[in-house]
């Protein structure tokens, strides 16, 4: 990687254009290779911005970190097969009791993976707008499940959401603070905002850094869960992460640049095994896995095709 290569895409997305024709409306890209770490302002102001959907996989960092530092919730450790129900059971008023019987069977693996069994992905900003926020979670729990857990892969904000609670309810914790605690003490991340849904911290979106902050997570990633020459997220956890957990073919695509094949935990999987994670409206975490290139974007733009065919002559 060097700067030519890097400028080149930096004029692509100055030259491209969205759907209604306009320039696209980004704030910065960083992209990086080792050593080689390039950051290109197309606006001068730089602030912290809301990374939507890229705060699913910071919540998959957190929890690969308190798993293995041993996390115990009731007297047992958490783990990919621990049953979601339980802790909830109690605080959930069931008027759909048929679906009880299915979430006894979701567990953690199926939360990280969308795969708990809904139809359609809730709790989207057009899905709770006219919600009460202090309701959700009893909204969540009674919404039809309409597949068997782990069978159907639909993306959602429910996943990180239900985690969030979780958190909050067995450790007393906001989620914000627990993955401040856990990650983002750790490698230095000072200034963020997380906005709560309800009694919840969001969890799956409304997360607010800055750009640098956001490619040093990309980076913990490429380098296999280390940061500063020690592991700080376990390197099983991170392939996991980043590895088929499951194939998405209603989301499949051959024409884009980087199809979205399947998904791990949190992350979308190519077939060739690049991964990354979109956040609406230019937010982007690309990871080249063969060359060890990490992209990231911050933007304000809602066609965000465009974005990634200026990528094209990095593959």
């Amino acid at each position: 990687m060097d700067k030519y290569i890097f400028e080149s895409v930096v004029k692509k997305m100055q030259k491209a254009r969205d759907k209604e024709g306009n320039s696209l409306n980004m704030d910065s890209i960083m992209i990086s290779q080792g050593a080689d770490v390039f950051k290109h302002k197309f606006k001068n102001e730089e602030a912290l911005n809301d990374l939507r959907s890229i705060s699913k996989p910071i919540i998959g960092l957190s929890l690969g970190i308190a798993m293995d530092e041993g996390l115990t919730l009731r007297g047992e450790p958490l783990t990919l097969n621990t049953k979601i129900l339980p802790f909830f059971q109690e605080k959930i008023k069931f008027t759909n009791e048929s679906n009880i019987a299915k979430w006894q069977r979701v567990t953690l693996r199926h939360v990280l993976t969308h795969t708990i069994g809904f139809a359609e992905g809730l709790l989207f900003s057009k899905d709770i707008k006219e919600r009460d926020p202090f309701t959700l979670l009893d909204y969540v729990f009674n919404y039809d499940i309409t597949h068997e857990p782990g069978e159907c892969f639909v993306y959602s904000n429910v996943g990180p959401y239900i985690l969030s609670a979780l958190i909050q309810e067995e450790l007393g914790l906001n989620l914000s603070d627990w993955v401040n605690s856990k990650f983002f003490e750790k490698i230095g991340i000072k200034k963020y905002e997380w906005k709560n849904y309800g009694n919840y911290c969001a969890g799956a979106t409304g997360l607010r850094i800055s750009h640098d902050d956001l490619h040093k997570v990309g980076q913990i990633l490429v380098g296999g869960g280390i940061f500063e020459g020690k592991q700080l997220v376990p390197k099983y956890w991170v392939e996991a992460m980043t590895k088929l957990q499951v194939f998405t073919p209603t989301m499949y695509d051959e024409k884009r640049v980087f199809p979205k094949y399947g998904y791990g935990f949190y992350i979308y999987i190519c077939k060739n095994g690049n991964y990354y994670i979109d956040g609406t409206d230019g937010q982007y975490l690309i990871v080249l896995k063969d060359k060890g290139i990490l992209i990231t974007t911050f933007g304000h733009q809602p066609d965000m095709k465009p974005i990634t065919e200026c990528f094209r002559e990095l593959l």
